[in-house]
């Protein structure tokens, strides 16, 4: 590998041309995701100041190509980073991502009815011995797991579904909005950072301790009614959350 691989010549930035040559690299694959992307390093590859250096890597972490673990360094994410934007039509994330052209599939289990614990009967406004649809399903995109979900559906009595339609349909609300008319108008969603415990590192296939990224969201109809929940967990290091606001 050269030493120097920009161009002072160029009139383009020096971080610039550093973010795009790791970009480039990263998205490739020429790099190898366990080894961090360090500071001497990359001083002793380009041989500028730090200060490009720096704001190399901080743009590349913005944009989903590197992440940083307390105390280990900064790693690279090889491949495709999926960028989930916050309006997308609940229920609909799969679609979104074979739009991109990805290749997603889901995996569904313990299709029950079940009573939900008590924080979301409380957001749901369910009754205390009332029971919801429930079950968990994992997204796949090229047959590594994407995300894992947990799901507690207020449905209608008569309302009979099977783990084949629900991996079929890929989302219970289009099931719901076809037979019943009933429509998700908007979701409210709350994210957060932890650390995977047994249940979702083996889930996402990761090591325990690893940090993962826990969205957690509450589904309303046009009446502002609660339809359901869910609890979705991602891995950080795949997986990237996009939202705006205003004014």
């Amino acid at each position: 590998m050269s030493v120097r691989e920009i161009d002072p010549s160029s009139g383009v930035p020096f971080y610039r041309q550093i973010k795009d040559i790791l970009r480039t690299e990263i998205s490739d694959g020429v790099v190898d995701e366990k080894t961090p992307i360090t500071e001497a390093l990359l001083l002793e590859r380009f041989d500028v100041s730090r200060a490009p250096i720096r704001q190399a890597l901080q743009e590349l972490a913005d944009e989903g190509y590197v992440y940083r673990m307390q105390g280990k360094g900064t790693f690279p994410i090889p491949g495709e980073v999926v960028h989930r934007p916050a309006d997308i039509r609940p229920g609909a994330f799969q679609d979104y991502l074979i739009d991109r052209g990805l290749h997603p599939t889901s995996e569904v289990t313990g299709l029950e009815r079940a009573v939900p614990p008590e924080e979301v009967q409380r957001l749901l406004g369910s009754a205390e011995s009332e029971s919801l649809l429930h079950f968990h399903r994992r997204i796949f995109v090229d047959g590594k797991p994407l995300s894992g979900n947990e799901v507690y559906i207020q449905v209608p009595a008569d309302f009979v579904t099977t783990v084949e339609e629900l991996e079929q349909e890929r989302s219970v609300f289009n099931i719901l909005e076809s037979r019943y008319g009933i429509t998700v108008a908007r979701a409210e969603n709350e994210a957060s950072a932890t650390q995977a415990v047994q249940g979702p590192a083996d889930t996402l296939e990761i090591g325990l301790g690893e940090p993962v990224l826990l969205i957690d969201s509450v589904f309303y109809d046009r009446g502002g009614n609660a339809l359901g929940w869910r609890s979705a967990i991602h891995r950080p290091t795949d997986f990237k959350f996009h939202f705006v606001t205003g004014r």
